[in-house]
């Protein structure tokens, strides 16, 4: 019988595990999510807010399911495939549209880390590819 899939669990467990095997990676996935989150909560009512919080979820569930599947699997970079999508709509709309500063700036912000981001999981797809299946720091055993 297959294990029911518990999506927010799933993706806290994944939070946890990170945070227990690489501190760098725990602090750089904080500053990458928790940002959107709490941008996507206080600038709820436009365009920007709404559509990162949204990919946000979904990245954080099929990330979860990924890790659940495949723990510390290179692969996890995949959930951000979405990401692609939002990072050219979110700088043409701040770009071209009028926003209150502190939505520029959140949303520079968040463009800048997805971009980062992305770079990484582009060189962790090809690792993958390499045989390099999951992260050297998920084997140490412990904090990093």
């Amino acid at each position: 019988m297959a294990e029911p899939m518990y999506l927010l669990r799933d993706a806290l467990l994944m939070i946890r595990d990170i945070g227990i095997n690489s501190r760098v990676v725990y602090v750089w996935g904080a500053l990458l999510n928790v940002t959107q989150l709490i941008g996507g909560v206080v600038f709820i009512t436009t365009v920007e807010g709404q559509v990162v919080l949204a990919t946000l979820i979904l990245t954080l569930v099929v990330a979860g399911q990924i890790h659940k599947k495949a723990p510390f699997s290179r692969l996890i970079g995949l959930c951000h495939v979405p990401w692609a999508a939002l990072l050219p709509w979110l700088v043409y709309r701040l770009q071209t549209m009028e926003h209150p500063v502190a939505l520029q700036i959140w949303g520079y912000y968040v463009a800048v880390t997805i971009s980062i981001s992305l770079i990484f999981d582009a060189l962790d797809v090809y690792r993958y590819a390499r045989g390099q299946r999951t992260f050297s720091w998920a084997s140490k055993g412990g904090p990093a």
